[in-house]
């Protein structure tokens, strides 16, 4: 026993103790009052940590924090090795901010009592505010060691691992809080949330669905839970009846019906959308992003003018709004207006929300208009030396990709790649660049780290395969791999071609010219896609159709010396140009 437990339990005592003396000297004094009252030795409570404590509690009581410090601190001058005092003291520290003081006390009661689970658990909300994971983690797992019978505890753990990607531990940390409370659902709940994150959907459906039972309060929730896992598949029918379901439950439900207008207008139906939000807004009248929701299905129906003008009252209501402004600022470059969606898009100051957003979306517009300065101009508003957002850098080294700047869009995208060494889109972009700069081997190097993580990626096959191909390496393993990758991704322009070239090359010209024609229509501003188009026409005597498919070619690439000297000789009646 502690000192500061002995002392409370001995303040107690003392103070049932005088509460008796008093009680018998008053009924003494009474029956014989000219006796003289005894002398009362009353103990010095100030030397009593219980003391302060109780105190302390008084204080907390009266929402005096400055005083239930005060007192703690007092106690624990007097009890300086008790584990509950010191982790105490660190809560009060932590919850008024002084966090570094808050992690000192913590680890203190973790020195004087090791096997303390309060102190590994403050010590785990102090990480976890620092953001340091790692240590939070470390500090949860012990706590939970210590406490099994905790739920927060799982919660906190599994939470922080699945935000670390440590998906197989943070199942495991919910699969022992369903076991350790196997009548209870939130173990489940939250391992199906896991699940999700790990794009594990068909085990989180399983899991959603065991939840499910309409008596349960968490049914509207999970209901919600499960849509949202449908619409990451794109069963949008599915994710509507969900939403419903979830509405039925609870007629008030937000969320539920959010999400329901959000997927009714993934499937185009707008109509029923829009009564959703109109509904949704007469609930929650003060909710404008319900309006700027509405204005968008008006926009996705072609009803440009009214979406502008409910922006527009939008604005009039919350004139700084940016978030309004810029979906302003979507629909006008989707009329086409692209002077003033540009005018839009820069009342956007830097350091609103939308900011980063606003210059992406104008960098994009203006590279679509070839206008590559103003392209480069607005993406740079966003950089820094100390940008860690890969896709702000992506667009960048795409555009200089485009201006046949390759070197300096190599150091970019090696520089994205730094930052998130797993995304495979960077990688990609940067294989086709180093193809592009004469790099070959290199590009290849990057699509075969590609496949090595990803085997079944579709860009990789394909770039790989037609590599292959056109080079005349492997034409045999060249077709395998593309034949995979149009497996994966049937309808994808860029595969179509490829696995065109495999029929080209093999004298399979007719079958080539059926997918050439598909791979345009997917894609149709393509040069190199028009060029095998033409070389296949050529190929076929299709003299006119030829002609015209070169020539779309050199209006996406009118350098291209190759795609020139093959339409000059067509133009002039020389031949197959392909051969």
């Amino acid at each position: 026993m502690t000192p500061f437990v002995r002392g409370l339990l001995t303040l107690v005592h003392v103070l049932i103790v005088l509460c008796v003396i008093v009680f018998a000297t008053h009924a003494s004094e009474a029956k014989n009052p000219t006796r003289q009252p005894s002398a009362i030795t009353i103990p010095d409570l100030e030397k009593d940590p219980g003391y302060f404590f109780l105190l302390a509690e008084t204080a907390e009581a009266a929402g005096d924090h400055e005083s239930l410090l005060k007192y703690l601190r007092m106690a624990l001058m007097l009890d300086p090795t008790s584990a509950y005092l010191n982790t105490r003291v660190g809560s009060v520290l932590a919850r008024t901010r002084k966090i570094a003081e808050a992690m000192v006390m913590a680890r203190m009661a973790i020195a004087f009592d090791p096997n303390y689970e309060p102190a590994y658990t403050l010590l785990g909300k102090i990480y976890t505010v620092t953001n340091d994971r790692v240590r939070a983690t470390e500090a949860y797992a012990k706590a939970l060691e210590l406490k099994p019978d905790e739920r927060d505890l799982y919660i906190f753990l599994g939470s922080l691992q699945a935000s670390q990607d440590l998906f197989e531990e943070a199942e495991k940390t919910f699969h022992k809080m369903v076991e350790q409370f196997p009548e209870e659902k939130e173990g489940l709940f939250y391992l199906a949330k896991v699940y999700v994150e790990d794009k594990k959907y068909d085990k989180a459906i399983e899991l959603f669905n065991q939840i499910l039972d309409k008596k349960s309060e968490t049914a509207p929730q999970a209901y919600i839970e499960l849509g949202s896992v449908y619409i990451l598949q794109k069963k949008f029918s599915e994710a509507e009846q969900c939403f419903r379901e979830a509405i039925n439950l609870d007629s008030f439900n937000i969320t539920a019906r959010f999400n329901l207008g959000q997927v009714l207008a993934n499937q185009k139906k707008f109509d029923e959308s829009y009564g959703v939000f109109e509904e949704l807004a007469r609930l929650a009248p003060s909710n404008l992003g319900i309006q700027i929701r509405m204005a968008l299905i008006l926009a996705e129906q072609k009803q440009f003018d009214k979406a502008r003008e409910m922006l527009g009252k939008v604005l009039q209501t919350k004139p700084g709004w940016d978030q309004a402004r810029f979906q302003l600022g979507r629909v006008l470059r989707e009329q086409g207006k692209l002077d003033e969606a540009e005018r839009e898009f820069l009342e956007i100051q830097k350091g609103q929300p939308t900011f980063v957003n606003s210059r992406v979306m104008l960098s994009l517009m203006f590279l679509r208009q070839k206008d590559f300065g103003k392209a480069i101009r607005y993406i740079d508003e966003t950089i820094s030396p100390e940008t860690s957002d890969t896709d702000v850098l992506q667009i960048k080294a795409s555009i200089l990709e485009e201006l046949y700047r390759l070197e300096e869009a190599i150091g970019i995208y090696e520089k994205a790649l730094e930052i998130d060494p797993k995304d495979h889109r960077i990688r990609y972009s940067l294989g086709n660049c180093l193809e592009k700069s004469g790099r070959r081997s290199r590009g290849m190097a990057e699509m075969e780290k590609i496949l090595a993580e990803k085997p079944d990626d579709p860009g990789a096959l394909n770039f790989i395969g037609y590599t292959l191909v056109s080079s005349g390496t492997d034409i045999e393993k060249g077709e395998q791999l593309i034949r995979r990758a149009i497996e994966i991704k049937p309808e994808d322009g860029y595969i179509l071609d490829s696995m065109a070239w495999v029929l080209f090359k093999k004298g399979q010209t007719e079958e080539a010219l059926i997918y050439l024609e598909k791979a345009v229509q997917k894609v149709p501003y393509d040069p190199i896609i028009f060029d095998h188009l033409g070389d296949v026409q050529a190929a076929l005597n299709r003299r006119e159709p030829a002609i015209e498919s070169y020539r779309k070619s050199l209006s996406a690439n009118p350098d291209n010396i190759l795609v020139q000297e093959k339409l000059r000789q067509l133009e002039g009646g020389v031949g197959d140009p392909s051969r």
